[in-house]
């Protein structure tokens, strides 16, 4: 049934008017990667779409985005900055509301998706079209990479001009094996992976992957790869150290180029997931941290001229214990400026992760000023709450040019 849907709309796909003359166009170079306007392109990107003055001055040419809610405003915002936009059609998982099974919501999705393709296709700022983000559950339902290959062609017949791809949740070999059985027309792979990116080129290899990729997102080690304490509260490693991880990863898996052509680091902006810092290149504060500085490093092949504050130790006696409510503890920081600016001291306790709201967001963490009993400096006490639960003491170092380092631990407040 989806193949002559397929065949179907691909024949009224050819009547429809394509108005590509604003349009720059993306030709993929077999061997070499892709050019843009005729000029060879490598992605130096970033996902989400704020703080993009930063994000030129850093060296970064390209955003990523995840849906196409507000993507007229993202391209155009875009093109006054110079930038490129890979633009994310959201498909849906595999859910209780929809099966890839099932002819009419699929139907129901290939009209969805042209509709966003003719709105968008001949924008200038447009670089590549990324149908579906981590969909692919584990990669065994061939039902959906069948649709993924009909929605490949629809979206080809509409623009030729943009390369199309998908962006997969690490690419393991049921995922392998099911993008090559059934996925020819997509134009190349996103992957998405974090601690496993310094070793991501010898992983294609042992697995024979010879099609183009990019790293679609990447940072520094999830929430789900780090250690963890006994009541399993994620310990995030300071800014400082996540940056030097990404600097890392990026020489070893993404600079060398070749099948490679590019990337988009995670997240060029904040957002809270297991903690309010634990992707943020941007703190809630809007100050930037050492992974930019990185950036613009790997970007520009030079370091910035105003760089964050390093963080180089932060410990405390409760740190990922187990205290009695109401105990008095104490913090110590080491930091430094490598301009010499003068450093701010904010510290902060929170509650841990407080769940998901509606939209499947995660609800952010407020303070609790009573818990900081005085603070000075690189140097804070403490008292636990009350009420038992999990918990987090948040350290934010910033300079006098907008710049930040962060570090946090957990700890937790027995119920006995």
């Amino acid at each position: 049934m989806i193949h002559s849907i397929s065949v179907s709309l691909l024949l009224f796909l050819a009547i429809l008017p394509y108005a590509a003359a604003e349009a720059v166009p993306v030709v993929i170079v077999p061997g070499q990667g892709i050019t843009r306007g005729g000029q060879p392109y490598f992605v130096k990107g970033a996902g989400g779409e704020k703080h993009l003055d930063e994000l030129v001055a850093t060296g970064g040419n390209s955003i990523r985005t995840w849906i196409t809610n507000g993507l007229q405003l993202i391209l155009d915002t875009a093109q006054q900055r110079g930038l490129t936009v890979c633009a994310g059609i959201w498909l849906e998982p595999e859910c209780n509301w929809f099966s890839y099974a099932n002819s009419k919501h699929c139907a129901k999705q290939i009209a969805r998706v042209v509709n966003e393709v003719v709105q968008h296709r001949d924008h200038p700022a447009l670089l590549f079209w990324g149908l579906g983000n981590e969909a692919e559950g584990d990669g065994e339902n061939a039902a959906y990479w069948k649709q993924l290959e009909v929605l490949a062609q629809v979206v080809k017949a509409l623009d030729p001009t943009h390369p199309t791809f998908t962006a997969v949740a690490g690419l393991q070999p049921k995922k392998i094996a099911g993008l090559e059985a059934h996925t020819p027309s997509l134009d190349f792979i996103g992957i998405n992976t974090y601690g496993a990116l310094p070793q991501l080129r010898k992983y294609l290899a042992e697995n024979g992957w010879k099609r183009p990729w990019i790293v679609t997102e990447y940072g520094a080690r999830g929430f789900w790869e780090s250690p963890r304490t006994s009541w399993n509260a994620p310990i995030e490693p300071p800014s400082q150290e996540k940056a030097k991880f990404i600097h890392k990863a990026y020489q070893a898996a993404i600079q060398p180029g070749g099948d490679c052509w590019g990337s988009y680091v995670f997240l060029w902006g904040q957002k809270q997931e297991a903690t309010s810092t634990w992707f943020g290149i941007f703190t809630d504060h809007g100050e930037s941290t050492a992974i930019r500085d990185v950036m613009h490093e790997l970007w520009k092949g030079e370091a910035p001229s105003d760089r964050a504050p390093l963080l180089t130790k932060l410990e405390s006696s409760a740190a990922k214990k187990e205290i009695a409510a109401g105990t008095e503890f104490q913090a110590e920081a080491t930091a430094s400026d490598p301009d010499g600016d003068a450093l701010a001291w904010h510290w902060t306790v929170t509650a841990e992760s407080a769940g998901r709201d509606a939209k499947g967001n995660e609800r952010i963490t407020q303070p609790i000023p009573e818990c900081v009993v005085k603070a000075e400096a690189s140097s804070a006490t403490f008292r636990a709450p009350k009420k038992p639960g999990d918990y987090r003491v948040h350290l934010r170092i910033t300079d006098t040019h907008h710049r930040a380092a962060t570090a946090n631990f957990p700890f937790k407040v027995s119920d006995h």
